[in-house]
């Protein structure tokens, strides 16, 4: 039985159409309570479409401030990097001011990475939007089932990731917690066992992230 805050889509454009509405419509509310709109972005191929959206959309850009939930520890323009797919499908022909893009510097590794984050997301204060998209294993950003974080920084380290790379940082529970929205992304068959487990009340690290307010946006082909 899925919750009331859980939606489907008949595929990843409708999906996609309907997150991109949502996310605007919050950015112009943020942008004309505060003068500012802040959203923490995921990789992965769920979530490509909604950057093409929202790479042809209109928007006060200039009030946009974007962060991003984790990193993998490689080069600088490694096409491993969510960094780099983010910029190429969006950021890099976007009117989002580029000192307003705040990205980790994982190149630096895991320690140093992590500490530079760290001081960037001191005064930040809440987000007004996360994006999540769900591992196979049902993992968030890079923060793993099983896995021990520290709970007191606002990001930890992974040397040991199951995938490929094993060092990365990430945002930790509590800090991607401290966020008015968030939005869970689930498309692709490969999905099906991790949300079965979610459903089924298995506690994952995708289901320890929910914000003050929480949708999950499933395809069908993950159900």
């Amino acid at each position: 039985m899925l919750k009331d805050n859980w939606f489907v889509f008949e595929d990843i454009d409708k999906l996609s159409e309907q997150l991109a509405y949502n996310i605007l419509e919050i950015a112009e509310t943020s942008i004309r309570l505060s003068n500012s709109f802040k959203i923490v972005l995921t990789g992965g191929n769920s979530v490509l479409k909604l950057y093409k959206i929202l790479s042809n959309s209109k928007s006060n850009w200039s009030k946009w401030h974007i962060y991003l939930g984790d990193e993998r520890c490689l080069p600088t323009n490694d096409k491993d990097r969510n960094d780099h797919i983010i910029n190429q499908v969006w950021l890099n022909n976007s009117q989002i001011l580029k000192k307003n893009i705040h990205f980790i510097h994982a190149e630096f590794g895991v320690d140093d990475g992590a500490l530079h984050y760290e001081k960037i997301l001191d005064n930040v204060g809440d987000f007004d939007v996360v994006l999540l998209s769900i591992g196979e294993d049902g993992h968030a950003a890079s923060l793993f089932p099983h896995h021990l974080y520290d709970k007191n920084t606002s990001v930890v380290v992974e040397r040991n990731s199951p995938k490929f790379p094993k060092d990365r940082i990430s945002m930790s529970y509590s800090r991607l917690n401290q966020s008015k929205n968030i939005f869970k992304i689930i498309s692709g068959s490969s999905k099906q066992k991790a949300l079965k487990m979610w459903i089924k009340g298995k506690t994952l690290p995708i289901n320890k992230i929910y914000g003050q307010s929480e949708k999950v946006f499933i395809c069908k082909n993950a159900l």
